[in-house]
């Protein structure tokens, strides 16, 4: 460490040949000397003389975007899809109606389930079949509807019903197709109601692997889905066959979603993250410019998939981003950076901006646990959490917490358990999760108990994850001392049964002896 100079070593090491120590020109440089040592020290920061103070995480690697690989479905999910889907098709009505039921309940557990058996189904059908089975079907609905209304002497245009229930509710179960063509269907409903990005992608993939035939209910599927649907419209958009891509434009415009800037404006931010990287994959370029305002987002999810898709425009991109950069910065960035340089020092910039008020509460926070004072060092790091529950030094809050909650624990043990939870949240592998939940756990059995319940799994899971959990060793010591005042109440009991055991021995004894007497008697008097 660089020993700080006194300011007349300062005065002494720039002295010059001219010196003069009586002149106003000596004080004169002397009086600025002396400034220019104290202002360079506290120019290091208002809080310099505090240890273990942070500043704003430096320049970042570009974050990069790996699309997800379905997971494997698992032979119990496949089970049971299958025992649904065979329902669907059974002989007796009443059967296809509540299997009809369970298909709204699809959750996306059943996701990998479902596409290994749509797959599996547009591999092999026979596609020309199903496409005149479902007509006629169709055909035969609509007739039927037809003439229910005119024998309520009604008319008018007849709309048909839904696909599902139209085949599920259709008599003539003599076809082969038709099970195939329900399943289709179903699995459909399956996709929709999961509604989530690969959901909604394989709702447009039935489109795409059957064709014209169910090209309507698919575009029903996909209204009905609503935002859900605009992440998989985009990337279709993208798609080989021109057709396909044209169509994904054409169901953009119905939902009112053709223009990026509009497209964007969902209420979840998960579908606004996966908006902006689909804009990214399909390589946008007239999106540059909004996906990078999106980049300096607030929230975590949508500023991660901004940046994503900035990433994976790439060097097209090069000339938006030196725009955005020279207007955070004011000043243009170095002609021989290269596009992810750009990038990486913009994101640094918006990062700094936006984390410059939440590392002045870390930092606050630190220097009051400094102080002692870990009320107000909580106080703060809810601050921090409120404004990013992703805060990157989460893990040096955690022990502040832990303090805190064992400070509070007697008087306040709501307050205490709250902490102790963030603790678990902010540090989940770290050296301080054991304690917590062990804490955590004592007062749990302790409120349990002051209820007149007794919850030893708890407390013996406390004393594992904590051998030095003196509240836990402590309950544990309450807990047997009222056993043990329990005890000579069961011992005056076990102690009468001894008695009364011994005294049965003894008259049973007795009066196997006076049998014995006289049988005695009785031989030797014959």
């Amino acid at each position: 460490m660089v020993r700080a100079e006194r300011p007349r070593e300062a005065i002494a090491r720039f002295r010059p040949a001219c010196w003069c120590p009586g002149t106003g020109l000596g004080c004169l440089l002397a009086l600025l000397l002396i400034a220019g040592s104290v202002g360079a020290r506290a120019g290091s920061g208002p809080d310099a003389g505090v240890a273990g103070l942070q500043a704003a995480p430096p320049v970042q690697p570009l974050p990069k975007w790996v699309e997800p690989v379905m997971p494997k479905a698992e032979r119990p999910e496949l089970e049971r899809l299958d025992a649904l889907l065979t329902q669907l098709v059974a002989p007796q009505p009443r059967e296809r109606f509540e299997a009809r039921s369970e298909v709204a309940k699809a959750n996306p557990s059943w996701l990998p389930a479902v596409m290994e058996r749509f797959e599996r189904i547009a591999d092999t059908a026979n596609k020309p079949a199903l496409k005149s089975l479902l007509e006629q079907v169709r055909d035969q609905a609509r007739e039927q509807l037809k003439r229910g209304l005119a024998g309520e002497g009604g008319s008018g245009r007849v709309t048909t019903p839904d696909y599902l229930e139209m085949l599920v509710a259709h008599p003539d179960r003599s076809s082969p197709h038709l099970g195939r063509l329900t399943h289709v269907v179903a699995l459909s409903r399956m996709l929709e109601n999961i509604a989530t990005l690969p959901a909604a992608k394989g709702v447009v993939s039935v489109y795409v692997r059957f064709g014209e035939f169910l090209r309507v209910d698919t575009q029903l599927a996909l209204a009905r889905m609503k935002e859900a649907a605009v992440a998989a419209l985009i990337e279709a958009t993208a798609h080989p066959v021109p057709r396909i891509a044209t169509w994904a434009e054409k169901q953009l415009e119905e939902l009112g979603k053709s223009v990026p800037s509009e497209a964007v404006q969902v209420l979840d931010p998960s579908l606004r993250a996966d908006i902006l990287r689909a804009y990214g994959k399909t390589g946008r370029l007239d999106t540059a410019r909004l996906l990078i305002s999106y980049a300096q987002s607030e929230r975590a999810v949508v500023r991660l998939a901004a940046r994503q898709a900035v990433a994976l425009l790439g060097g097209a991109g090069l000339w938006q981003l030196r725009d955005a950069y020279e207007k955070a910065v004011g000043e243009r960035a170095a002609k021989e950076w290269s596009w992810e340089r750009v990038a990486r020092e913009l994101f640094a910039k918006f990062d700094r901006q936006r984390l410059a008020d939440i590392y002045r509460l870390f930092n606050h926070g630190l220097q009051a646990k400094e102080r002692g004072d870990l009320e107000s060092a909580c106080q703060m790091f809810d601050q921090v959490l409120a404004s990013d529950p992703l805060f990157e030094n989460g893990a040096l809050m955690a022990p502040v917490y832990v303090a805190f909650a064992e400070g509070r624990a007697d008087v306040d043990p709501e307050a205490a358990q709250l902490a102790l939870r963030r603790a678990e949240r902010l540090d989940p592998n770290g050296p301080h999760q054991a304690r917590a939940l062990s804490l955590r756990h004592t007062l749990e059995a302790k409120a349990l108990l002051d209820r007149g319940l007794v919850d030893e799994v708890l407390l013996s899971r406390a004393r594992e994850l904590d051998p030095s959990n003196r509240r836990a060793q402590a309950l544990r010591d309450v807990l047997d001392a009222e056993s043990d005042r329990g005890r000579p109440l069961w011992r005056r009991y076990l102690a009468a049964a001894v008695i009364a055991s011994i005294a049965l021995i003894g008259l049973l004894v007795m009066a196997l002896r006076q049998r014995q007497a006289r049988r005695a008697d009785t031989a030797s008097t014959a």
